[in-house]
């Protein structure tokens, strides 16, 4: 069985899913689709903002379109 996770045309993201809170990934999503002009025909990126406990991170994702995302890493900001 796959576990990998699929965009809305049931294509394969390639990396595994980044494990952190749903709520943060909602919310980082959300911030992602706003700004997606900046984003737009990347297949990888990296979004900075703040988790729920208040700390920056970056957000690494793979990118299949509007909406169609994978978080793959979190990163607090200065760790890497």
């Amino acid at each position: 069985m796959n576990t990998k996770k699929t965009d809305s045309f049931g294509q394969y993201f390639e990396y595994p899913e980044a494990d952190f809170d749903w709520r943060e990934k909602e919310k980082i999503r959300t911030e992602i689709n706003t700004n997606y002009s900046k984003y737009n025909g990347k297949s990888i990126a990296v979004h900075l903002s703040y988790g729920l406990d208040g700390k920056s991170y970056k957000y690494y994702f793979e990118n299949h379109g509007f909406d169609d995302i994978n978080i793959f890493i979190r990163n607090e900001f200065g760790e890497d």
